[in-house]
């Protein structure tokens, strides 16, 4: 059986997905991998929900409108499939997104 390298394919994922299911019999979980990979500008502004920086906040930062900002969240929380900023952000966690979160002193 010929396993194609990730840069043959756009499904990649499926493909590992697939492949798995046929050599243990188990499917992982849907919830490891986003439904659809977030864009650069979706990553920019995950990357500051785990802040405290309201929408307007995050807006001013990147200096882009809070409309924009509103979509990209919108589109976020579809692709992460999450509900709430502190779910997205650790869906962002554990996919890698995002750092994990800072431990204070020993």
């Amino acid at each position: 059986m010929k396993v194609l390298p990730a840069w043959e394919t756009r499904h990649a994922a499926l493909v590992a997905d697939i492949l798995d299911v046929v050599r243990t019999g188990t499917a992982a979980p849907p919830s490891l991998t986003p439904v659809e990979a977030l864009s650069p500008s979706e990553l920019r502004v995950l990357r500051y929900l785990p802040t405290n920086l309201t929408r307007p906040e995050i807006a001013g930062e990147l200096l882009i409108s809070l409309n924009t900002v509103n979509t990209h969240i919108r589109r976020i929380y579809a692709k992460l499939g999450a509900t709430d900023r502190s779910t997205a952000v650790e869906r962002g966690r554990t996919l890698h997104l995002l750092a994990g979160p800072r431990r204070t002193g020993s």
